[in-house]
Order: C-alpha cells, then structure tokens, then sequence
C-alpha cells in the first residue's frame, strides 16, 4: 500500500491537472463568446450603417423630388397668372362674368339660413 503522503499528493496533483483543464476550458468558452459577440456587434454595426446611408439616399431624393414639384407649381402658377392676365385686358367682360358666376355656384351651395321669419 502506499503511503498517505504520496497518496495525498497524487490526488492534489490530479486536482491540480482538473483545475488546469476546468480553466483551460472555459476560457476557451469565454474567448469563443466573445468573438461570437464581437461578430455580432459587428454586423449589427455594419447593418446600422447600411440603413442610415439608405435613409439619407431616400431623404436626399424627397428633397430633391419635393424641389422639382416646387418650381413646376410655381411655374404653373406663374403661367396661370399671365393667362388671368391676358383675359383681363382682351375680355374684360367675360372675366366678370366668369366671377359671379363663380360667386353665385359658392353662393348656392352655402346652407339657407334657419331664421324665424321663414
């Protein structure tokens, strides 16, 4: 048999060479978390970029879409505005009359009044 001595030591040697591997492994563990972490920031970092270039592209784009349907709205109000004024000097007649008839389509479709005199 042997004795208690050598028999102690070789458990805490055995423990020792546990202890080691227990460690070995788990900071194997941690350091394959973290890469899967990092990873992970990464193309979720990546993902986020990617999204704010799209979002500027389509925001630059209603910007520019929202300028063009300005100056075409001002130039047809700029035209509309030079046809008005052209009636006005060769037909002046016509434009009068064209607003009370217009005055009298609003006029009509104004609600009667509820007064008691009816």
């Amino acid at each position: 048999m042997k004795p208690l001595s050598e028999t102690a030591r070789d458990t805490r040697a055995k423990a020792s060479e546990f202890a080691e591997k227990t460690a070995d492994s788990a900071k194997a563990a941690a350091e394959a978390a973290r890469a899967r972490l990092q990873d992970g920031y990464d193309r979720a970092r990546e993902a986020t970029g990617e999204l704010a270039a799209k979002g500027r592209e389509q925001a630059d784009a209603a910007r520019e879409a929202a300028g063009q349907a300005y100056e075409r709205g001002k130039a047809q109000a700029k035209r509309a505005s030079s046809r008005l004024k052209d009636v006005a000097e060769k037909q002046p007649i016509a434009l009068v009359a064209g607003a009370a008839a217009v005055g009298a389509l609003l006029g009509s479709l104004l609600p009667k009044s509820n007064s008691k005199d009816d």
